[in-house]
């Protein structure tokens, strides 16, 4: 399903991720949760859509910034949150989930650690990402580049 949903049109562009799948499930089945970084599926369910079936809709991750290594967030201080998220289907955009799936995801981070803020790392050319994460409060504070390329740095203080 994760690499059905990486191939879409409408994520492939911003997501930079081993073409193999063999590398593709040891990234995301055992490095990933090596870093502390903790990734889930997400259902229709979860979203408040008030349907009862549990059909997946996108991937998102958390992982605390300082600890994840890999080049990635060096000078981040312990609290500081990144998430990373995708909605699967492209006929589910611009229908306002991604500002709940992201306001409920703060919550749940909110209740199993110690938050001091939260960072996002689009794509700078991704405007759906930056605007669903505006929405929610995050600010732009600059462009960077990051192991995966050039990106844009949103922040969130909560």
């Amino acid at each position: 399903m994760l690499r059905y949903w990486l191939n879409k049109g409408h994520i492939k562009p911003h997501w930079q991720e081993p073409e193999d799948d063999d590398a593709l499930k040891e990234k995301f089945l055992n490095s990933m949760p090596a870093r502390s970084v903790h990734s889930f599926v997400f259902t229709e369910d979860v979203v408040g859509t008030g349907k009862t079936s549990a059909q997946p809709l996108g991937y998102i991750q958390y992982y605390e910034a300082c600890k994840v290594g890999g080049g990635w967030w060096p000078d981040e201080l312990p609290g500081v949150f990144g998430i990373d998220l995708m909605i699967g289907e492209a006929t589910r955009l611009g229908q306002g989930l991604s500002t709940i799936i992201i306001q409920e995801f703060i919550r749940f981070i909110q209740s199993r650690e110690r938050v001091t803020e939260f960072i996002i790392d689009p794509d700078a050319g991704n405007q759906r990402a930056i605007r669903a994460f505006e929405k929610v409060g995050f600010v732009r504070e600059r462009e960077l580049a990051t192991p995966n390329g050039n990106a844009l740095l949103m922040r969130l203080k909560t």
